[in-house]
Parts: C-alpha cells; sequence; structure tokens
C-alpha cells in the first residue's frame, strides 16, 4: 500500500508540474501580446543544434554494474571492464515563434543516440573442471524526444541575446541489450530489446551572437527532468524469456550459492524464495546538455 500511495502521490506532483508549466506559459504570451498589440511583427525562426547531452540511464546501468560486481565476486575476473552509456551526441531542429521582442514559443524535435562494447575473459572455478569464458556486451540507447518551451530574452544588445526558457518533453526510446558468452555449451546469445515513452520538464539558458538580421549563432545550456517508468520488451536466449514489462533484481544462483543480478520482462513481476529485490525497471533520461547551432529567421 505505501508504494501505491508514494507512486499516486509522484504522478500527482509531476501532473500539477506540468499544468503549471502549461498555464505560465500561455499567461505570458498572453501578457506579451497584450502588452505589444499592434507594436511588434511576430517572427518565425527555425534553430539547427547540435552538441552533447550526459544521461543518468537508470536501471540499465544499473544491472551492468551489478553484474561486473557479481563477476569480480565469483570469478577471477579483475572487474570494471563493462562499459556503462552516460554521454550521448545529440542533434535537433526547433521551430520558434516569437510572440512578442522578449517572448517566445518553440517545439523541438531531438535525436539521441549511443552504443558501448564491452569484451573480457575469465575463468570460471567450477569442480571439478574450471574452464575460461569470453564475454561481448553491447548496449544500445537511441531517444527522440519532443520539446514546448516558453522563451523569455533576459538581455538583449545589437549583437547578443541572453535568454532563459522551460517547457515540456515527451520522449520516446528504444533500448537494446546484447550479452554473448562462450562457454562449453554455446548458449544463445541474451537479448533485451525494450521501448518506452514518457513526459519531463526541460529547463536552460541559450546566447546568440547575431550575424546579420537573419542569421544568429546560438550556445545553449539545458536541463532535463524524465524518467519513463514503464519499459515494456521481450527477452531471448535466457531461461526465462518472455516479453512484458522490464524487471530488475535478483535471481538465485545454485552454482554460485548466491544471488545475482537479474533482469527480465515478463508479464508479472517474479514472484518466489529465488527472487528478491524486484521492481519496475526504469529509464532516466534526466541530465544536462550543451549545444551550439544556427538560428534562421523565416520571416
Amino acid at each position: 500500500m505505501n508504494t501505491k500511495l508514494r507512486f499516486k502521490k509522484s504522478i500527482e506532483a509531476k501532473g500539477n508540474i506540468i499544468v503549471i508549466t502549461i498555464i505560465s506559459i500561455l499567461l505570458i504570451s498572453q501578457t506579451a501580446l497584450s502588452d505589444e498589440a499592434g507594436k511588434f511583427k511576430p517572427e518565425l525562426e527555425i534553430n539547427l543544434m547540435g552538441g552533447y547531452r550526459s544521461i543518468n540511464i537508470g536501471d540499465l546501468n544499473t544491472y551492468l554494474k551489478s553484474f561486473d560486481k557479481f563477476l569480480t565476486e565469483t570469478t577471477d575476473y579483475q572487474g570494471d571492464q563493462i562499459k556503462t552509456l552516460h554521454h550521448f551526441p545529440e542533434i535537433g531542429l526547433a521551430l520558434s515563434w516569437n510572440l512578442s521582442s522578449r517572448v517566445a514559443v518553440d517545439f523541438g524535435l531531438e535525436f539521441i543516440s549511443q552504443k558501448k562494447r564491452s569484451s573480457f575473459g575469465l575463468t570460471e572455478d567450477v569442480l571439478p573442471s574450471p574452464y575460461y569464458q569470453e564475454y561481448y556486451i553491447e548496449q544500445k540507447v537511441k531517444v527522440w524526444p519532443l520539446t514546448l518551451r516558453g522563451c523569455y530574452l533576459v538581455l538583449a544588445s545589437p549583437e547578443v541575446n541572453l535568454s532563459v526558457n522551460l517547457g515540456l518533453t515527451y520522449s520516446f526510446s528504444r533500448c537494446h541489450l546484447n550479452i554473448w558468452e562462450s562457454s562449453p555449451v554455446m548458449p544463445p546469445p541474451a537479448v533485451y530489446s525494450i521501448k518506452g515513452h514518457g513526459p519531463g520538464l526541460v529547463g536552460g539558458i541559450y546566447l546568440e551572437h547575431k550575424l546579420n538580421s537573419f542569421l544568429a549563432l546560438r550556445l545553449e545550456a539545458q536541463g532535463r527532468y524524465s524518467k519513463l517508468t514503464k519499459l515494456e520488451g521481450s527477452t531471448a536466449g535466457t531461461e526465462d524469456e518472455g516479453e512484458g514489462f522490464l524487471y530488475i533484481g535478483e535471481k538465485y544462483n545454485s552454482q554460485s550459492d548466491r544471488y545475482e543480478p537479474y533482469l527480465i520482462t515478463s508479464s508479472s513481476m517474479p514472484a518466489g524464495d529465488e527472487f528478491r529485490n524486484m521492481r519496475k525497471a526504469s529509464l532516466d533520461l534526466s541530465g544536462f546538455s550543451l549545444k551550439l547551432g544556427l538560428k534562421i529567421r523565416l520571416f
């Protein structure tokens, strides 16, 4: 009950923030239009941006770090050879509509993609015959965020403008995790294919240097809060392959006589004495970005 109550409160809090953000953008827009009615000609601009973004990722990285630790404790593996995703290249474009000399609203689409590959070998100390084993791990994450932001011009000069922005984002994601291992029985690779979508908040600041009346260079720093908690997909190549929501936790390993990290897609949460600390996995897209681009005034 406590978990359900906390989840309900979290949803309500996020809903309130989203409603307040939308109302704020609409109020600012209405104020700007009424203050400058008849004095300002609206302008349409397109912004082309590219840069790098740091993303927390969340439970996919948690699983890989836990797996790294498990191998360190149960084999001769030296540790810290499984790479995780944190930094992503990013490209995007946005249409901006200037409602007044200081207020604008923009709608943007971005594309974020990155993958990491790890390979290493270890010796499984299994009696009566220890054997050498190799691992190859590939993690891929792709994200398509849509954003709606209200922008306010804080500082203006003939050559340089400084603005702040705040808005909403809705992200679509696809994740893949493939784990190959060589052993005496040569099992098929474990393949996780996951997708998810959900809302979030964005805010930031950008600096523009005007090149002429139609072009400007833009440098933007942006923060994002977005956590996708309903990830769905399929698992193949494991004992418990299936489809459904993505769960993370631990499962008892009789060979090592201890619990090992466990990741699975299932229609319901795995339960029983062999499982512990099971919960729904999440994809944490929160982080910061730094982008450089070009603003083009269309009319």
